[in-house]
This record gives C-alpha cells, sequence and structure tokens, in this order.
C-alpha cells in the first residue's frame, strides 16, 4: 500500500500547454469580471457620495434664503434687474422705505476674471454696511465646499403682481433654480434643484 503512494508520488507527470492555457484564460476572464465590478462599484459609490454631498449643500443655500426672508419679514421686495436675486426692505407708517436696513440676498461670482463659472450665495445687509465702523463683515457668503454655484444656469426670481404699476411686490413667489457643481473638467457633477417659496 505504501509503495503504490510512493510510485504516484514519484510519477513525473505535468499539464499539458493546451491546460496551461485554458487554466490561465479561465483565470483572466474571472479575475477581468472581478476588476470590472469593483471598479464600477467603486465609480458608483463615488458619485452618489457627490450627488448626496451637493444636496447637503443645496439644502443649506435653500435654507439661508428661506431663514433670511422669514426673519426679515419684508414690506416691499425688489427683484433685481439680472435675475440673480431680490432687495427686502421694510416700510414705515408713513409708507417710507427704511433702507438702512435693506437686505439683498443674491448670486453673486466672487473672481469673475479668473472663475467666471463660478458662483456663490451672498447676503448683504446694509445695516451693517452703513455703520460707521462695521464690525463683522457686510457680507455672508454661503459657498460650496470644492464646488460652486453654476452662473448663467441659476438664477433667483419674482413673480406675483407688483402693487399700483410700482416696481415692487408685496406678496409673491421666490423662484429659485440652482445648478451646483463639484469637481472640474471631466470629472465635474452637476446637480440642478428648483424650489419655490411665497412671500
Amino acid at each position: 500500500m505504501r509503495n503504490r503512494f510512493v510510485k504516484a508520488w514519484k510519477r513525473e507527470e505535468g499539464v499539458t500547454l493546451i491546460e496551461l492555457l485554458a487554466v490561465l484564460s479561465l483565470m483572466a476572464i474571472i479575475l477581468g469580471v472581478i476588476s470590472t465590478t469593483i471598479f464600477f462599484g467603486f465609480r458608483s459609490y463615488n458619485q452618489v457620495s457627490v450627488e448626496n454631498r451637493l444636496r447637503e449643500e443645496s439644502d443649506i443655500l435653500m435654507s439661508a434664503i428661506i431663514t433670511e426672508l422669514y426673519a426679515y419679514a419684508p414690506d416691499r421686495v425688489y427683484a433685481l434687474a439680472d435675475g440673480t436675486g431680490f432687495d427686502m426692505v421694510h416700510v414705515d407708517e408713513l409708507g417710507n422705505e427704511q433702507t438702512n436696513d435693506k437686505v439683498t440676498i443674491r448670486i453673486v461670482t466672487p473672481d469673475p476674471e479668473h472663475f467666471p463659472q463660478q458662483g456663490q450665495l451672498q447676503i448683504q445687509k446694509a445695516q451693517i454696511l452703513n455703520s460707521s465702523n462695521p464690525p463683522v463683515d457686510p457680507y455672508e457668503a454661503t459657498r460650496i465646499a470644492n464646488g460652486s454655484i453654476v452662473n448663467g444656469l441659476s438664477s433667483i426670481t419674482l413673480e406675483g403682481s407688483k402693487v399700483g404699476g410700482f416696481n415692487y411686490y408685496t406678496t409673491g413667489l421666490i423662484n429659485i433654480k440652482l445648478v451646483l457643481a463639484l469637481g472640474s473638467g471631466t470629472g465635474q457633477s452637476q446637480l440642478q434643484l428648483e424650489s419655490r417659496f411665497g412671500f
């Protein structure tokens, strides 16, 4: 019995070239399928994480606009001519506008010379701007980490009826269309969001 195992062990049989090629081909196919699955899995995960980040950023931008709008409670709202935002003012008992506490919400381009497409949301408070010694920056800018609001595609417009032919609104809707971009070149991801708020 022992001799049979020793003889089988000492036999010098190998594999043929065809068998070797068949095994290598099968292994190459299996490794190709596995690597492709892993690659597409990582790519899908990255795309979903970028979209989630853009959605979080858009929630921050929308909540900044809503919070400022409802906290300020404007008597009159003026649309900016270029469709990038609006001005809010209070009116006293005599119907005079209180421009010293005007608030402007708009999409601006901080560096139009070098980055004309990269915008940010800016909230400008005239009360701070007009003081003799402003303690803080009069602009509250909401930027997107590693991304931006795409100028030209994003807008903040007003709709409603204007009072007595004047160029301001007392009630209406604010239409916000934001196109957010993250990354650059061919790896850039964009997300478009639209919202409407009443005032």
